[in-house]
């Protein structure tokens, strides 16, 4: 009977501390939260940090420096936003979307006026 006890008291305290080391992982997760990108920009977030942020429609412009992946780019805007990657791709988002680049390297944005992803 007491072998019973020590593994019933074994499991019990193996089941309490994964209950606080789940708790220490979701505060730590809550903590790492991304940065706010406010309405109306789109904010490009790299390594948990926003790097830079567009308000206004514009025509394709150069980032100030290229964005090596993994990032993210949030679209805040009514409107389709086009990033441009450095082999001359482009990618369009979404009106209030996000997407995650998990490869290659982001040089390139063009605010659009536009709901559709038509790039004329």
């Amino acid at each position: 009977m007491k072998a019973r006890t020590t593994f019933q008291g074994i499991v019990v305290g193996i089941a309490a501390t994964t209950a606080v080391l789940s708790g220490t992982t979701a505060q730590a997760a809550a903590s790492e939260a991304e940065p706010t990108c406010s309405y109306p920009s789109v904010c490009f977030i790299h390594g948990g940090e926003m790097v830079d942020e567009y308000y206004h429609v514009s025509g394709w412009q150069y980032l100030p420096i290229p964005l090596p992946a993994p990032l993210r780019v949030v679209n805040t805007r009514h409107e389709t936003v086009w990033i441009g990657d450095s082999k001359g791709g482009a990618q369009c988002i979404q009106p209030e979307s996000a997407v995650d680049i998990p490869f290659g390297t982001i040089e390139a944005v063009r605010v659009d006026d536009s709901v559709e992803c038509d790039l004329t």
